[in-house]
């Protein structure tokens, strides 16, 4: 799925209830927790995650960007989460 038209893409750029977009963040990591053995991605959510939410601004194309990177770790992630928890 193109990361502009994920559903996380649009929660973070979303201007109603600002904490979704660290609870993302938040759902993500949990996430990752399932995904042993995955070093790379690992340290790459990690580091996408420690950097934190920037200023909201979604017309900004700096926040796009990393409203769309968020959105590619989610569907990096998702699967492997879901084959881990046996869903």
């Amino acid at each position: 799925m193109e990361p502009a038209k994920h559903p996380i893409y649009a929660q973070l750029t979303a201007t109603q209830d600002p904490f979704t977009r660290h609870t993302v963040l938040h759902e993500l990591e949990k996430r990752l927790a399932a995904c042993h053995g995955e070093r790379a991605l690992t340290q790459r959510v990690h580091s996408f995650i420690d950097r934190g939410v920037p200023y909201f601004a979604p017309a900004d194309r700096h926040y796009r960007h990393w409203a769309e990177q968020a959105a590619d770790l989610w569907e990096r992630v998702a699967p492997k989460a879901a084959a881990a928890s046996g869903t």
